[in-house]
């Protein structure tokens, strides 16, 4: 973000904050709702409400007498999605891989603290994970942001964990930040992670890092069902880390990669 010596404009944050009332786990609110979570008065939620809903941000249900977001949000995501490098760099070769392994893939690049998904590409599978496109994670979250986090300076890394302390999704989750840091060091030694049941129980996910000219952007991954990924792990590893590489490279990063 540019450090700017210009005064935000009031009613703009106002309206961009009900905006943020809205997440993939509670896409319909009431006022009442979008009111507590503000801390703005009722009369004004409502006129800025209105506001975005004759701009098509908003819509509004008349029958639930709840608010969501408006498909004019759908157009300005498109716009956002199309004009990103790295989506159109990477999406052939993913394309590639879901095709070669039948298995679930996502794309996610660093938000600052945050994991945000990109691409996912399903598989046949009746689980799925839940990482829809758009979506924001906490960095060290599952396979992807853990990756990511290897390629931090040691420094960042713990102050993201002081900011966002580990959590354990499932039982095998690693909480303890000593165990953490070492499971950074090898990943980065390794150049991939496997989450086996970490974040999902029955679920692994195989993920590699991609770079561009700067360094780490973001990571790749395939997601399935444990039992069935483990007979395969290696070849299935090989061909993630492969990818990454492959997408690096379109996207600028210069580095030796054994043949």
């Amino acid at each position: 973000m540019r450090n700017v010596n210009v005064e935000t404009i009031r009613s703009v944050e106002r309206a961009v904050h009900i905006l943020n009332c809205f997440s993939f786990e509670r896409p319909s609110l009431s006022i009442e709702e979008i009111v507590a979570k503000t801390k703005l008065a009722k009369a004004t939620v409502y006129r800025l409400l209105w506001t975005l809903e004759t701009q098509g941000l908003i819509h509004y249900d008349q029958k639930e007498n709840l608010y969501r977001l408006g498909y004019k949000m759908l157009e300005y995501g498109g716009i956002v999605l199309e004009n990103l490098d790295m989506r159109r760099e990477a999406e052939p070769f993913l394309h590639e891989l879901q095709a070669q392994t039948g298995y679930t893939v996502l794309f996610a690049v660093r938000q600052q603290d945050s994991l945000q998904y990109l691409i996912r590409l399903d598989s046949d599978d009746s689980f799925q994970p839940r990482s829809y496109i758009g979506r924001r994670r906490v960095l060290h979250y599952g396979a992807l942001g853990t990756t990511i986090m290897a390629y931090l300076p040691e420094e960042e890394v713990k102050a993201i964990i002081k900011k966002h302390p580990l959590e354990a999704h499932t039982p095998n989750t690693i909480v303890d930040e000593r165990e953490f840091m070492e499971r950074l060091h090898t990943i980065r030694n390794d150049g991939f992670f496997v989450d086996k049941d970490e974040t999902f129980i029955g679920f692994t996910a195989v993920a590699a890092p991609v770079f561009d000219r700067n360094g780490i952007i973001g990571a790749i991954g395939l997601a399935g069902a444990t039992f069935k990924m483990m007979e395969s792990l290696s070849e299935l590893v090989r061909q993630t880390v492969s990818t990454a590489q492959h997408i690096s490279k379109r996207l600028g990063h210069i580095a030796h990669y054994p043949s």
